[in-house]
């Protein structure tokens, strides 16, 4: 009789299945269950097992143990406290408004910038106050900088209104007026 062929793969994948664990356990089972059974074992032979046993069980006795070292706790590092920003350098301001409107119209001559502009973004950015402060920025001085646009440009002393209109008004020369609002 012939099977269809769909039917002779899945009879022969079904045979396999069954047939494979029988044929296992007979290839694995010990020659002696195979084989018919032994008389008794010898009082010869039991003290020969006793002793492998009692060999084996010293051997592993002797083997060493490894046992995990503990993770040693780190050790904590103490964290730096936050570096504060170096507090710019206080020069008094000068005694009045013309003090401050002159030394930001020789600041303007000096590098071909109108003064009137500049006293006009002044005292529009700080009142004519070189040591004025706006915390939201942080902005500081006449021409309210931030810290790091004053340095970048050559500023050194905040405080001081020379240094200031200086710095301005070389921004302002070097075509950098959309730094200001006022500009």
């Amino acid at each position: 009789m012939r099977f269809p062929k769909r039917l002779r793969g899945l009879t022969l994948g079904m045979i396999a299945l069954v047939a494979g664990p029988v044929i296992a356990v007979i290839l694995t089972s010990t020659p002696g269950a195979r084989s018919a059974p032994t008389a008794a074992v010898s009082a010869t032979d039991l003290r020969a097992q006793q002793a492998e046993r009692d060999v084996h069980l010293n051997l592993s006795a002797l083997k060493p143990r490894i046992v995990p070292t503990p993770t040693p706790t780190p050790t904590p590092v103490p964290v730096p406290a936050a570096t504060p920003r170096p507090a710019p350098q206080f020069a008094p301001p000068p005694a009045g408004h013309e003090d401050v409107v002159a030394i930001i119209r020789a600041a303007a001559a000096k590098w071909g910038v109108s003064g009137d502009w500049m006293v006009h973004i002044a005292q529009c950015e700080s009142g004519l106050r070189p040591n004025a402060y706006n915390p939201h920025g942080p902005y500081y001085g006449l021409f309210q900088f931030l810290m790091s646009t004053f340095t970048h440009n050559g500023g050194t002393n905040i405080w001081d209104p020379s240094d200031q209109a200086n710095t301005a008004a070389k921004m302002l020369a070097h075509g950098q007026a959309h730094q200001w609002s006022c500009a």
